[in-house]
């Protein structure tokens, strides 16, 4: 008898992100097809991706624009260098990109958008692989532009507690997740972790707009390494990593005041919250247009999770300070293979087109709350819920004892918890023993309820 597809896979494949010994005990679910926000099993079951396969697939799975754009661009080319190359897709890409970076309405940035750049805080556009290379393009292109700008020993990063960027040396060294970088010590960089943050429940949270209780902490902790810092580097409003938190966006206010002040650039890591996630194209404009970052990173949903792909967006401010002739030694010589790929580029148009046409933003304004509402209700009713809060179209509650104290780690609660939603038909991977539901954005109010349904009855069954 041949061997099953699980025995395959164990035989040769090491999955990301995980211990694979529990792969023995819990086998990896046997994908045949996806659709909207559905995956099926070869078993017949039908499973809801409740988070969007690691937060990518903003517009479900299979939609038909793009794959329509995918299949047509690789019948013209699907990659040419980018380095002294240009071709249309990729322009009107980045013109497009950049208007809806800038807060632009979307007939700025959607199929009839005119051709040319608007003006706007953003002005070009630097394409990268993956969201964590577009972490280390910024945080190189931060402390290239200080030392061209005549600060050389600007070469320090700080970041934010509880801060994730992505899993390259670099990108470990500015985040604060120790599950993922603590066995690589020896490998990173020092970096200045911000905090104690102003974190909130979410837009109905009386103090969102204020930070003003935790903002002299952190900002006595950024006079101590002013002379030397290059670049803060955060998530804005939503980390997801570190535990599906939610901070204040007047954080981003003050900081983008005392940045200005310090000659300190200020680079906004947009790979989980934007692109609608929490209700705008940008998290950052949740602070407001007049203090956007001078650097924003991008990726995962720009082009709804069909290809890896990433970009890098920056002012003319920064821009300007690399040019000069080739003996200045002034020019950003960072390179990936695949910076601008064809294929990519012609998806992420095709995302932006059903951004603005598919009115996806109103969705979620409309049904994201539908998530935290949903929770809150099961909260009521469930001592073990604790901290619901949620923005746009994401929700997370914390899983803790009935008098509030952590469950046991060694227990692997929240484990337990994916297991059974699973048999519930619902895809959930939880972070530790934190709860969260991130689907895609066009998610309808029945899928939500299934979606929480699957959610409460896997955690009663778990702690039953």
């Amino acid at each position: 008898m041949p061997p099953s597809l699980t025995q395959r896979d164990l035989a040769v494949l090491w999955h990301p992100c995980g211990q694979m010994q529990d792969y023995h005990e819990f086998p990896p679910l046997e994908i045949s097809s996806a659709s909207g926000g559905w995956l099926t099993l070869t078993d017949g079951r039908r499973v809801f991706d409740a988070i969007s396969s690691w937060w990518c697939k903003s517009l479900g799975h299979g939609h038909p624009r793009l794959r329509e754009a995918l299949i047509a661009q690789s019948t013209q080319f699907e990659h040419v260098i980018l380095a002294n190359t240009t071709n249309e897709p990729v322009v009107q890409f980045s013109e497009r990109l950049l208007s809806a970076a800038n807060g632009l309405p979307p007939n700025t940035w959607g199929s009839s958008a005119p051709l040319g750049r608007q003006a706007g805080h953003f002005g070009k556009v630097f394409f990268a692989d993956n969201g964590s290379t577009a972490v280390e393009v910024a945080m190189k292109m931060a402390v290239q532009a200080q030392a061209q700008r005549g600060r050389p020993q600007r070469t320090r990063f700080a970041a934010f507690t509880h801060g994730y960027h992505g899993e390259t040396v670099g990108a470990l060294s500015v985040g604060d997740c120790g599950l993922y970088k603590d066995t690589f010590k020896s490998l990173l960089f020092p970096c200045t972790m911000l905090g104690p943050l102003p974190y909130r429940c979410g837009d109905l949270d009386p103090l969102w707009f204020d930070a003003s209780a935790e903002w002299p902490a952190i900002q006595a902790q950024l006079h101590r390494i002013t002379d030397d810092l290059a670049a803060i580097i955060y998530e804005p409003l939503l980390q997801g990593a570190g535990g599906m938190l939610l901070y204040s966006p007047d954080l981003l206010r003050r900081l983008r005041a005392w940045a200005n002040a310090h000659h300190v650039l200020l680079i906004a890591d947009e790979i989980a919250a934007g692109m609608g996630r929490c209700g705008a194209i940008l998290a950052s404009h949740h602070a407001g247009l007049d203090v956007l970052p001078d650097i924003a990173v991008l990726s995962k949903g720009l082009t709804g999770g069909f290809l890896p792909f990433a970009t890098v967006l920056t002012t003319d401010a920064i821009y300007d300070t690399f040019l000069g002739d080739w003996a200045s030694s002034r020019a950003f010589l960072h390179s990936n293979t695949y910076a601008g790929h064809a294929l990519g580029v012609a998806v992420g148009l095709a995302s932006l087109n059903a951004y603005a046409e598919e009115d996806v933003l109103n969705q979620v304004a409309r049904n994201g709350p539908l998530l935290r509402q949903g929770l809150k209700q099961l909260a009521q009713q469930q001592p073990h819920y604790h901290n619901v809060r949620g923005l746009g179209m994401m929700a997370a509650v914390d899983l803790r004892r009935a008098d509030g104290s952590p469950l046991n780690p060694a227990n692997r609660t929240g484990w337990h918890v994916y297991r059974a939603a699973v048999e519930r038909g619902a895809l959930l991977r939880p972070l530790g023993d934190t709860l969260y539901l991130f689907p895609p954005l066009n998610t309808t109010p029945n899928e939500i309820a299934h979606a929480l349904q699957a959610l409460d009855d896997s955690v009663r069954a778990v702690l039953s």
